[in-house]
């Protein structure tokens, strides 16, 4: 822990940068294995292949034109909006996932 020795003015600048560090390094972890999973998920909506940062511009082009508005097509896309936040919440902020996930019984 070298907070002690950083002068107190660089203490919220410096654990901003370790914060952005930690994140950096959970993105590279989960993006390996979340990944895939997602972008097939994302694609079995719009029935198409690809990467998922191919397929995200897609699916908010389809959301926007419309292609989700029937009950039984918005609960898929609910599912897998909450897939996509839950992966990006691993990443951002997984204290507050782990909160949730004891909150619901996850």
């Amino acid at each position: 822990a070298i907070l002690p020795v950083i002068p107190a003015d660089q203490r919220f600048t410096a654990l901003m940068i370790a914060n952005a560090l930690g994140m950096a390094e959970r993105g590279l972890a989960a993006g390996a294995s979340d990944e895939p999973a997602l972008a097939a998920a994302v694609g079995t909506l719009l029935g198409e292949r690809g990467d998922l940062p191919a397929l995200l511009p897609r699916l908010c082009t389809a959301i926007d034109a419309g292609h989700f508005d029937a009950p039984d097509r918005q609960a898929a896309l609910r599912a897998v909006l909450a897939d996509i936040t839950r992966a990006r919440l691993a990443v951002s902020n997984p204290k507050r996932l782990a909160s949730e996930r004891q909150e619901h019984g996850r």
